[in-house]
């Protein structure tokens, strides 16, 4: 009967126990669970704001690399266009000391005096240079290296074959032939040089003749020299 006491007594006391201490748990469990969620989502939350920011970090860096090249690149641009501009002033400058050269020795160019003439010859209907007339041309340049005032007429012509246009055309062209092979070939200052393409405008003879015609297929070379400029006396 006692033991019967003992243990009532016993359930009694440890029983209350036994039912907090599961009361416990649970509280803990339904507290603790929420948190320890809220917990992963913030970290998942955080770890992808890393990752974009990280992303944007990198587009960032590779607009910054494509600005840097654009930047260099214009860069490029401008020297060149800076060095297209100064190259284009030193040819203007350039010009234009030739330009005022001659100006001031065809001041007087009714005192230039003729002093050479070349008479160059072409095939029917052609501009091209033949050897005859290269050999001429050479002679020309010759007599003028070391001239400082001097002055080179090409005047064109043709024979009446032809219209007078077409004729005109055709003596340009044999005209400009002779001033190519003095520039390119002879380095003879392009400013010296006056040209003119007067077609059938001057026949030898009227073209008569075979021969008349062939001396009418033709480019007159004369080079004009001015005098010598003398300094004014001092007073």
């Amino acid at each position: 009967m006692a033991t019967k006491k003992f243990l009532l007594a016993s359930v009694l006391i440890l029983g209350p126990l036994f039912t907090a201490g599961c009361a416990t748990k649970g509280y803990v469990r339904s507290t603790v669970e929420p948190v320890s969620t809220k917990l992963d989502q913030v970290e998942k939350t955080t770890n992808d704001k890393i990752s974009q920011t990280n992303q944007k970090v990198d587009q960032t860096n590779q607009k910054v690399d494509q600005n840097s090249q654009a930047i260099a690149t214009t860069k490029e641009t401008a020297d060149a266009a800076d060095k297209r501009s100064t190259d284009a002033l030193n040819l203007g400058q350039q010009h234009t000391t030739q330009i005022n050269d001659l100006t001031n020795f065809a001041g007087n160019i009714d005192q230039y005096k003729k002093t050479d003439q070349a008479v160059v010859l072409f095939s029917f209907n052609r501009h091209n240079l033949t050897d005859d007339a290269k050999a001429q041309l050479d002679k020309v340049a010759n007599d003028v290296q070391g001239m400082q005032r001097y002055l080179i007429t090409v005047q064109g012509y043709t024979d009446q074959s032809g219209t007078a246009n077409y004729n005109d055309q055709l003596s340009r062209l044999r005209a400009e032939s002779v001033i190519r092979y003095l520039v390119a070939d002879h380095n003879i200052p392009i400013f010296r040089i006056h040209m003119i393409g007067l077609g059938e405008r001057d026949l030898v003879n009227a073209g008569k003749t075979r021969d008349d015609r062939k001396q009418s297929r033709r480019v007159e070379v004369g080079v004009y020299v001015a005098p010598t400029l003398t300094k004014p006396s001092s007073q």
